[in-house]
């Protein structure tokens, strides 16, 4: 059994951790009460992936298979709460109270893969593809060495100020050294505020990637993407990867919505994937139509029905969205019969714009 609450202040006892990969590799080390599960791997020269730290980014997730494990929630957290009844855990914010197996959904190889790099990109265009996105091309220089997986993001610094920002890329590594971004543009933020202003062509901005779990996983199972606003970005970098694999493809299912028709971007884009992969189905979804709109209503979870799906238990699902989204997702996907070790998570906040 597993629980969620504040770290007790007394803390006396050594824990045994085991972490399993999805290749079936092993690590058992000791942990320390009041030690958390990240800073114990560390110390015992267990590489498990992370980034932030502080539980903001979620990177850092496990699911606990057995055991007590709690988290720190003084210090806030990235999970949804489904996601924490169902098990999952921030090994940067989590501690052992008892004996306890974890499973890391990626393979132990994955941590021989290189890790984040840091250069200096120079904006190649940035063009408005809807009332509140903005496509910003980045061009990379010719030594960087960024390598990412489709889906994964990068931070990126907002010239003229200390603030850093993370979003998914919505190219892949055959596009490099050109780099693109899907960008939301609220009223209010340093990144809106420059997208709005102050960007021109040749501006150089600062980033570092790649960071997240969230990527095509191998599978020749149905692929079901949900995309909410610009978390079509990494959709858009799987679709590819999909595309380019030799052999069978698997039957894919993406669904995207946004709150009204001026939000809606990419749409001749999506046609032209559909075109390119026949397996491929593109749902689009608008919350709140105006007069005249004669396309789906609702958000892309709700108009995702028992017909859509080829083989629920075996489907592998996406989702990229704001935290609502994602928890409605994930119980809407688990009731028609995905299981949720087969529904992987990348969820922002509009506060990071």
């Amino acid at each position: 059994m597993t629980i969620l609450e504040e770290l007790p202040v007394e803390a006396t006892q050594t824990c045994s951790a085991t972490v399993r990969f999805s290749d079936g590799v092993e690590r058992v080390f000791p942990v320390r009460t009041g030690q958390t599960i990240l800073a114990a791997a560390k110390e015992n020269d267990v590489r498990l992936v992370h980034q932030c730290l502080t539980g903001s980014c979620g990177t850092c997730v496990t699911r606990v298979e057995s055991g007590e494990v709690r988290m720190n929630t003084a210090r806030g957290t990235s999970l949804l709460p489904s996601e924490a009844a169902e098990g999952f855990r921030l090994t940067c914010t989590s501690f052992c109270d008892s004996d306890a197996v974890m499973h890391f959904d990626y393979p132990s190889s994955l941590l021989d893969e290189p890790g984040p790099e840091r250069c200096t990109a120079v904006v190649g265009e940035a063009s408005w593809v809807a009332s509140n996105v903005v496509r910003l091309s980045l061009r990379l220089p010719d030594e960087a060495g960024l390598e990412f997986r489709s889906g994964q993001y990068v931070r990126v610094r907002v010239p003229g100020t200390e603030e850093w920002r993370s979003y998914s890329m919505a190219s892949t590594m055959g596009d490099l050294p050109e780099l693109v971004l899907l960008l939301r543009v609220l009223d209010a933020g340093v990144m809106s505020d420059y997208l709005r202003s102050r960007v021109k062509v040749g501006d150089e901005m600062e980033l570092e990637g790649p960071f997240g779990l969230f990527y095509l996983r191998d599978s020749k199972a149905q692929q079901i993407m949900i995309a909410g606003g610009t978390g079509l970005a990494p959709m858009l970098g799987m679709l590819e990867d999909i595309r380019l694999k030799s052999g069978r493809k698997p039957k894919v299912l993406l669904s995207f919505g946004c709150a009204t028709e001026d939000n809606l971007f990419y749409q001749d884009e999506l046609e032209t994937r559909a075109a390119w992969l026949p397996g491929l189905k593109v749902k689009v979804a608008v919350a709140n139509p105006g007069p005249g709109y004669s396309g789906l209503v609702g958000n892309p979870v709700e108009v995702i029905g028992a017909a859509d799906l080829v083989d629920p238990p075996s489907a592998v699902a996406y989702l990229c969205g704001p935290p609502p989204m994602i928890e409605s997702a994930r119980r809407h996907l688990e009731a028609l019969g995905l299981h949720p070790d087969n529904i992987h998570a990348e969820h922002f906040s509009a506060s990071a714009a």
